[in-house]
């Protein structure tokens, strides 16, 4: 496959990138995530940004014995490790929102994230067509914490 082509890695390809550069832009997007105070505005973007932190942590999982963790980022790891095989870390309803994609009769898609104690079920003109379980967004706190020491380390 042809990457610098392809529109899909348009903002991650170069032809001088680093591990450094993708741990910025990364570290930049988290920023902007941490001035909303962690709050999710749009759900796909949420989701998008979810399964970009699980890449991050596959590329520094070596880095991650090289640190010292506190016991909550020590959590957060072992979810998220967990997470890359879509295996998930009970409790459930604390470390998972549910991201559902609805679509109705006329074709438009809605993205809703909720609890998963919250019970939504399809109506008349709404059909449920996806749903996933994605990392809570109270563990970004701890997530940035980590990143920060990887970075700070390097």
């Amino acid at each position: 496959m042809e990457f610098k082509n392809n529109s899909y890695f348009v903002d991650t390809v170069s032809e001088n990138i680093s591990i450094s550069s993708v741990l910025k832009k990364y570290e930049e997007r988290l920023l902007g995530f941490e001035k909303d105070s962690f709050k999710v505005k749009e759900p796909y973007v949420y989701v998008k940004f979810c399964l970009y932190t699980t890449l991050i942590f596959r590329i520094l999982e070596k880095e991650l014995s090289k640190i010292d963790l506190s016991e909550d980022e020590e959590k957060v790891v072992n979810i998220l490790k967990k997470y890359k095989y879509r295996d998930f870390e009970a409790p459930f309803e604390e470390n998972y929102i549910k991201f559902t994609v609805w679509k109705n009769e006329s074709g438009t898609l809605v993205y809703q994230l909720c609890d998963l104690r919250e019970t939504v079920s399809s109506s008349e003109n709404w059909n449920k067509i996806y749903s996933v379980y994605v990392i809570h967004p109270k563990y970004f706190k701890q997530i940035k914490k980590i990143v920060l020491k990887i970075i700070n380390k390097n």
